[in-house]
């Protein structure tokens, strides 16, 4: 099952075992939010998402891991999976927020230096916000 990457106002969710993934496609990129836990259940499903946002056209991929509490070696070879695809093509791809659990596994395979990896603050809405 291909996943479209069209630029829509609202996103796509596809629904795993384990984790969830939310797709959202803008003129310039796709993020990708993956929710829950991502291991060798639902990890070569998930690899290829990736690989096929890299192939959207689009200048960025994003994978946001704040809610993805669990990976394992599984989890590391699709977003591996996703990287190699992105610099086949000459596509931006960045982990953002990866939530601490991830943030420690990307940090003991190295692969914190090897990506980029981007920490972003919360959107913050009220009163005192810019």
């Amino acid at each position: 099952m291909e996943v479209e990457f069209q630029t829509t106002h609202a996103p796509k969710r596809l629904k795993l075992s384990t984790c969830t993934v939310d797709i959202e496609a803008t003129p310039h990129n796709v993020l990708l939010t993956v929710i829950g836990e991502l291991d060798m259940g639902d990890a070569d499903r998930v690899g290829e998402v990736l690989a096929e946002a890299a192939q959207a056209g689009k200048p960025i991929v994003r994978v946001n891991l704040a809610g993805l509490t669990f990976a394992d070696s599984s989890a590391i070879k699709a977003l591996l999976l996703g990287a190699k695809a992105a610099d086949d093509r000459g596509v931006a791809y960045e982990i953002v927020n990866p939530h601490s659990s991830v943030r420690r596994l990307l940090g003991v395979t190295g692969l914190d230096e090897a990506l980029t990896v981007i920490d972003e603050p919360e959107s913050v809405e009220g009163p005192n916000s810019l």
